[in-house]
Parts: C-alpha cells; sequence; structure tokens
C-alpha cells in the first residue's frame, strides 16, 4: 500500500519523534582536544600522609635505623612540628554518586593503603617491643619509669654529632628493642598474636592518615583533604573510595557502556616520568593525557594499550563519551628482566568499582 504525502510526513515526524526520544549514547561525543581541557580540572594528584601518635602524648617520626637488624627508629616529640609524612603518590578523581553529604574520590587501594599501613605496623610493633623490654630491664625501677627512660634514650637518633659512649649506649638500645621483638613477639615467637597485642595495646601507637588531593594548577593551591571511606576486601577489586565533606568539584561519570575491544580511549594520570621532562614541575600540578585501546575486557578487568607507569595508578579509563570505563589498577612486567611493559595495563571495570560500594552507586 503506498503512502499519501500526508501519510509520509506522519510516519517522518513519529520516526523523528522517537529518535529524539531515544538518544543513542554512541553520539555523544566530543574531539579529544575539547575533553582533555575539562578532564584535566577533574582528574587529581593524591598523595597519602600519615602522622604516628604514641599514647595519644607523643608525635612518632622515623629517625635512623638500628645498626644490627637495619630496622626502623622512632623518635618520640612532644609537639607536632613535622606534620604529616608524605607516604606515596598517584591519581585520583572525583566520581558522581547518589550522595549529596560529600564528594568521593576514586583511586587504587594500594595508592591508599601500601604505604602507610606498613610504617604504622611497624611502628606498633617498635613499641611493642620497647614496652616489653622494659619489663625485661626495669630491675628494681617501675615499668613506666623504665619505658619513659628507653624513650629518652631512643631520642638520641636526632641529637646532633652522636658519638662516644652515648652514641654506643643508644645503639645498644635500639639493638636489643627489635632483638626483643624478634624473641618474644615476632610472628615466628609469638604465631597467636596474642602477646604481641598486650603489649602493643600498652603502647598505644595510633596512626592518622590523610590523602592530600592535588587540582592542576600551581602547587600553591591547597590540596583537598581527604580520608579513607572504604576500600576492596583481600579478594576484592584494588579500589578505595576517598571522600571529602564541604568540596564539591565537577564528577567524573562511570559509563553507562561498558568497555569494548578495540575502543579508543585515554588514560589521564600523573605518571612521575612526565616530571622528569620538566625542570618546573615542582610548580605544579599537570595531568598527563596517553591515547590507546582496550585490547582486551574481561569481567573485572578491563587492559588497554596506552602507555601507563608509575604514578598513574587509580587514573580514570576514559571513552570519547567522557565517561569513565575503568581504573586503572596495575602494569605488566617481564618476567625475565622486571622491566615495566608500558603497553599493557590493567584497570579495573567500572561494574567491579561499584561492587566495592553500592550504596554510593546503585544497581
Amino acid at each position: 500500500m503506498k503512502l499519501s504525502i500526508a501519510g509520509k510526513s506522519l510516519a517522518l515526524l513519529l520516526t523523528l519523534s522517537v529518535s529524539g526520544a531515544c538518544p543513542s549514547p554512541t553520539l555523544a561525543v566530543e574531539t579529544w582536544e575539547k575533553l582533555d581541557k575539562r578532564l584535566k580540572g577533574q582528574v587529581l594528584n593524591v598523595r597519602p600522609g600519615i602522622k604516628l601518635r604514641l599514647r595519644d602524648q607523643y608525635w612518632c617520626y622515623v629517625s635512623d635505623l638500628s645498626p644490627k637488624y637495619h630496622f626502623p627508629v622512632y623518635c618520640v616529640l612532644k609537639d607536632d612540628a613535622r606534620g604529616f609524612q608524605i607516604m606515596g603518590y598517584g591519581t585520583a578523581f572525583p566520581i558522581k554518586t547518589a550522595a549529596r553529604d560529600k564528594t568521593y574520590y576514586v583511586t587504587d587501594k594500594h595508592v591508599a593503603a601500601d604505604n602507610c599501613g606498613p610504617v604504622a605496623a611497624e611502628c606498633a610493633r617498635f613499641f611493642a617491643a620497647t614496652r616489653l623490654y622494659a619489663e625485661q630491664s626495669a630491675f628494681l625501677k617501675d615499668h613506666e619509669t623504665r619505658f619513659n627512660e628507653l624513650i629518652q634514650t631512643i631520642n638520641l637518633s636526632i641529637k646532633p654529632n652522636l658519638q662516644g659512649a652515648e652514641k654506643s649506649h643508644y645503639q645498644n638500645t635500639v639493638d636489643a628493642i627489635w632483638e626483643c621483638y624478634e624473641k618474644n613477639l615476632s610472628l615466628r615467637a609469638d604465631p597467636s598474636r596474642q602477646k604481641f597485642m598486650k603489649y602493643a595495646q600498652m603502647a598505644s601507637v595510633s596512626p592518622i592518615i590523610r590523602y592530600f588531593l592535588h587540582p592542576a594548577g600551581p602547587a600553591t593551591i591547597a590540596a583537598v583533604e581527604a580520608t579513607l571511606y572504604k576500600e576492596g576486601a583481600e579478594n576484592e577489586p584494588d579500589i578505595a573510595i576517598l571522600s571529602a565533606p564541604g568540596v564539591h568539584p565537577l564528577p567524573l561519570e562511570f559509563d553507562a557502556i561498558p568497555a569494548s575491544e578495540g575502543q579508543e580511549i585515554q588514560v589521564v594520570g600523573y605518571p612521575t616520568a612526565s616530571d622528569q621532562l620538566d625542570k618546573d614541575s615542582e610548580k605544579y600540578y599537570a595531568p598527563t593525557f596517553t591515547t590507546g585501546r582496550v585490547s582486551r575486557v574481561t569481567p573485572n578487568t578491563v587492559q588497554v594499550d596506552a602507555p601507563v607507569t608509575t604514578g598513574s595508578s587509580g587514573s580514570p579509563v576514559v571513552s570519547i563519551r567522557g565517561k569513565v570505563v575503568a581504573v586503572v589498577a596495575q602494569r605488566a612486567k617481564s618476567k625475565t628482566t622486571g622491566a615495566e611493559l608500558t603497553n599493557f595495563a590493567g584497570a579495573i571495570s567500572v561494574s567491579a568499582v561499584k561492587s566495592i560500594a553500592p550504596e554510593l552507586f546503585g544497581k
């Protein structure tokens, strides 16, 4: 049956109306040049920092290594003059969530936890051993008095030009503390960890960890100070989500269309290799854009061939639609030389990231 002119016009109008009501997401694209200008302000450099408190009275900092074991020695100060010790670096980005109370940022768990956690654990071991050694060497003294004496000896580690008998006394003491740990509190000596936990609680070392998010621009711009909201468990994706109240930058969005093999993407991050090319890099923060394609897709992992190196961890993998299809988490290395294979990077899929905090992202 042939349509009349009026019928043809009506059919065309209906077609346009249906098309307009359901636009294809593949058409919502921009040029990389336009996208990069926007993305530059949405991806941040993240630096985890730690402060260590002893009994809520003192601040602890690594000041030396013990002569025999080369384990850390922690001096004890009454003031917080040294502030946070920066323990690493990586990339993070704000992400759109269902929450309105705070801004949430995505990065990798190993960026957020791999450096601060071991330092806090080592400090707890040192002072647990110091507490036990105070008991062992107290003789007729009160254990608390002896513990404070040991703190004074440990603090010789920051005394200028330490030498002679005083230096020997200090070195013998810190070696004895770590020897006490090895013989009594180590995993080998105390597999149940009950004894270690007893003395760790008496020493009471508590870490304060913050994440300093630096936006693109001069280094003089104040960093956003974030805390850890959630991180993947041992067998979950290598993802950490940070939060900061009172800050509302333009967030990135997860792409509703899953990554596909052959898809063109960009990785936006803060690789340290970029700083080697710029003598003024300490004066500002500027992300690096590397282009590539998705080379492999599995349920939880998106492999990309865009160059990725140290500092790129936590970088968003962005589609031409300007949305996040994955989060960079690891670099491949040669099994023979250990060298980085910069064009083989593993990124965590959007669905896997969402699984860490479904309350923020819904289904």
